[in-house]
């Protein structure tokens, strides 16, 4: 490869990376699009809510929340090696393992909470990483 199809693939790369990065203004779409929404459809693509209460204005406040949580894992690995030095050489095979080290990572979540007046949507909160609150959009 030459460098000019290297600096090609390299740029591909970097605009395939920002792409994935999710941002506020996606989060802000996602949540514009539930707006108006009926009880009935949330309920069909989130699932039921984790809580919710009356206020006395007669609103209903709904919460969803979806968590993600990093699982440690250990893994095994195998390799064969083998060196020459002068007239000399020697081989060597190994099986090695690891296990994880330090504390996983805090848990994520997306929290959602939809107010509904009249049967639909009136109003939101959301709070969490646009990277994984990103992916609620309405479908």
């Amino acid at each position: 490869m030459d460098r000019t199809s290297n600096k090609r693939n390299l740029i591909v790369v970097a605009l395939a990376a920002l792409a994935a990065c999710a941002t506020a203004q996606d989060v802000d779409k996602a949540k514009n699009s539930w707006q108006g929404a009926t009880y009935e459809d949330v309920l069909r693509t989130w699932g039921a809510p984790a809580r919710s209460t009356q206020t006395n204005d007669g609103r209903y406040w709904y919460t969803w929340e979806t968590v993600s949580v990093a699982q440690p894992s250990s893994s095994v690995g195998f390799s064969i090696g083998g060196v020459r030095l002068g007239g000399s050489g020697a081989t060597g095979v190994g099986v090695g393992t690891s296990v994880p080290v330090g504390s996983p990572p805090a848990p994520e979540s997306c929290q959602r909470t939809l107010i509904f007046e009249n049967g639909r949507v009136v109003d939101q909160a959301w709070q969490g990483p646009p990277s994984m609150c990103v992916d609620f959009k309405r479908p």
